[in-house]
């Protein structure tokens, strides 16, 4: 996952999650992290520690839309 900034830019940090709603290359998603990715993932036993929960339709900052699927 490429993380971006609250313009929508990419911020330079990359991270490894796990994607189980199937989110495909360029989307926009939200994340979850610590144990809350594990009980999205269902897999508390599991050593998760992000986890894909959203795929984002539409962004909006300052009154405009800076993201649209």
């Amino acid at each position: 996952v490429e993380m971006i900034d609250a313009a929508g830019k990419p911020d330079g940090q990359c991270a490894v999650a796990i994607d189980s709603i199937g989110a495909g290359p360029g989307e926009w998603v939200l994340l979850v992290s610590g144990s809350s990715a594990r009980q999205a993932h269902r897999s508390e036993a599991s050593p998760v520690d992000l986890c894909v929960i959203g795929i984002v339709d539409e962004a909006v900052a300052g009154g405009q839309v800076i993201f649209h699927k």
